[in-house]
Parts: C-alpha cells; sequence; structure tokens
C-alpha cells in the first residue's frame, strides 16, 4: 500500500447499500483505499482481528443483521484492536451516539451526511483520534441543513470529546496484551522443565481449537456451541494470545504438541 494511502475495512447489512458505499467512500479522498466489505458483524471482527494486512479504520453500520455495530467496536477493543472505528446510520444519531463512544468508537456520522462527514471521520480516526461533527447525537440540531454548512466538523481533543480516542478506548476496555506475555512466559517455564507445562487455554479454548483441529467450520462450531460466529472468533483469538500463537494453525500445533487438546477424542 502506497505511504500515506488509509485502508478501510466496511461493513453494511443492505447489500445494495454495500455495493453504493464501497465506491462512494473511495471517491471521498485518493488516500483511501477498501480492503474488504462485509455484511455481518462476526466477519468484520474475523478480518480486523485475523486477516493481513489489516484495515486502519472500521466504517460500520450501526444495525446489522447479526448483533449491533457497537458491539462489534466493544469485541474489536476488548481484544485491543487499534483500527479506528467510524459508525453510520440512518436511523437518528442520537439512537446511538453515546452507546458508540462507550463502546470505543471514533465517530458516528448520518448516512445523508456521509458526503461532507464521513472523509474528514475517517482520516481523523486513521490518526487514532476521536471527531465531533454537527448532527451526530452530540450537539446542534438533528440532521440540519446540509453538509456543506457544518462548519463545525472538526477532530476533538481536550475534555470536549464524546469519543475516545483509539488510544483511550483501548486503555478502558482491552486486554492490553496479558495474554501474550504470560504465555510466553510459561513456554520458556516449560521448556526448561521435565515436567508439562500447565494448560493455559479455558475449557471453552479447548473446545473451539479441538473443533478447528477436527476440520470444523466457525459456523459449525458456533452451533454446536450454541453460541455466535463472533463468540467463537473471540474465543480463538484469546486461545492464540494464551499460547503466543501467532496462526490458527500455530495455536493447533502448540496445543497438541503439549496435549492441551485431542482432536481423537472429539472424532469420536
Amino acid at each position: 500500500m502506497p505511504q500515506g494511502h488509509i485502508t478501510i475495512g466496511l461493513v453494511e447489512n443492505d447489500p445494495y447499500a454495500l455495493a453504493l458505499l464501497r465506491p462512494q467512500i473511495e471517491r471521498l479522498d485518493p488516500r483511501f483505499s477498501i480492503l474488504w466489505a462485509v455484511s455481518t458483524g462476526a466477519k468484520a471482527i474475523h478480518h480486523c482481528l485475523f486477516t493481513s494486512p489489516r484495515p486502519q479504520v472500521l466504517v460500520i453500520d450501526m444495525g446489522l443483521s447479526d448483533m449491533p455495530g457497537t458491539r462489534v467496536c466493544e469485541i474489536l477493543r476488548q481484544h485491543d484492536c487499534p483500527a479506528g472505528v467510524v459508525g453510520i446510520t440512518a436511523l437518528p444519531t442520537a439512537d446511538w451516539a453515546a452507546r458508540l463512544a462507550a463502546c470505543g468508537g471514533q465517530a458516528l456520522i448520518a448516512k445523508d451526511l456521509i458526503r461532507g462527514n464521513l472523509r474528514p471521520a475517517i482520516v481523523a480516526s486513521a490518526a487514532g483520534q476521536a471527531y465531533q461533527s454537527e448532527g451526530n447525537g452530540t450537539s446542534g440540531p438533528e440532521h440540519a441543513g446540509n453538509a456543506e454548512e457544518h462548519a463545525s466538523d472538526r477532530p476533538v481533543t481536550g475534555g470536549t470529546a464524546l469519543y475516545p480516542s483509539v488510544q483511550e478506548a483501548i486503555a478502558c476496555l482491552g486486554n492490553t496484551g496479558q495474554g501474550t506475555t504470560e504465555s510466553a512466559s510459561a513456554t520458556a517455564t516449560a521448556t526448561a522443565s521435565a515436567q508439562p507445562p500447565a494448560n493455559p487455554l479455558s475449557p471453552r479454548q479447548q473446545q473451539v481449537l479441538t473443533a478447528y483441529a477436527a476440520g470444523e467450520t466457525t459456523g459449525r462450531i458456533a452451533k454446536t456451541l450454541h453460541t455466535s460466529n463472533a463468540t467463537v472468533y473471540v474465543h480463538l483469538h484469546d486461545a492464540l494470545a494464551r499460547l503466543g500463537a501467532a496462526s490458527k494453525i500455530e495455536a493447533i500445533d502448540i496445543a497438541r504438541k503439549n496435549a492441551w487438546i485431542h482432536v481423537e477424542q472429539y472424532r469420536q
């Protein structure tokens, strides 16, 4: 990716809106490049946590079919995801503003103001900054005038910000990478000892890794465990952190070598 470009992940529930939004966003600024566009929160979580390259900014509709956009943002912040999050909505922004801010988002833009407000919001959030604009549910009349009239659009600094910076959101909601540090320490101790290392995985993490090792899909694992795809991805991400693994395959290999998962028993 050329220097100065801003990479974006796009999440929109409506397939027709998704098809229209992608080129619309890329036309807002020559620096903008959309890495992927998906329709569910679960897919967005998976891409933000597990695929590479990861987006600098996530532009996400608040009303998704599998979970609210606020929940996606919260899960990403809990797992120290550094992407800026810009919410978009066709509903009154006052319905979502406080919730998105509490979940670690940097901006909320009404869909009818995308043309004038989304570009500066993406630029600010890519830099890790909160962004405030007129009519986003925090100040001024709802959807007043047109986008060009909103002279108060600006990045927010100091104590006036409703939305947190990315750094503030991670500090408030994130895990701060403790799992990786602990697992690295455990691995070093195990290597120096004749005793087998203690299993750092929770029972749920073991179930998820075992199922993946047996060749199960995320959807089938979610169905078996009576949970959502997004929750399965979260358990997988936590397992990788605890094992100090860079990928699902590496995590499975570590867990099998240490007898922390037993694929043969799963297949029976």
